[in-house]
């Protein structure tokens, strides 16, 4: 987990945890990154679609549907503040990731 966040912590939170989450394919190491402004609520969304077979990202889909839940996990990236610029930080992980090597895919 980055940022020192317990990402289970965010369940017990009575306010919302806004920032980045990932989701990350344990297999391959490809990883979407997604900003929120509701953490919990965007785990649940993601998984949602996910399962359903309906998320935008379609190779990630694909790639879910493929090899299943069990290898891919739901993570949140970075917590950000309330007056920090959700896109910004979304652009500063892509970014560290494109560095470090990191497949991102593509969100359409």
């Amino acid at each position: 987990m980055n940022e020192n966040t317990d990402t289970y912590g965010i369940f017990a939170r009575p306010d919302k945890v806004r920032g980045i989450i990932a989701i990350r394919n344990l297999r391959n190491g490809k990883v979407l990154l997604e900003k929120t402004e509701d953490a919990v609520k965007a785990f649940r969304d993601e998984r949602f679609k996910l399962d359903l077979g309906i998320h935008q990202a379609k190779e990630l889909q694909e790639e879910y549907t493929s090899i299943g839940l069990e290898l891919f996990s739901l993570e949140l990236e970075k917590e950000c503040g309330k007056d920090e610029d959700l896109c910004t930080a979304l652009s500063e992980c892509e970014e560290r990731y494109r560095k470090e090597g990191i497949t991102l895919y593509d969100r359409s």
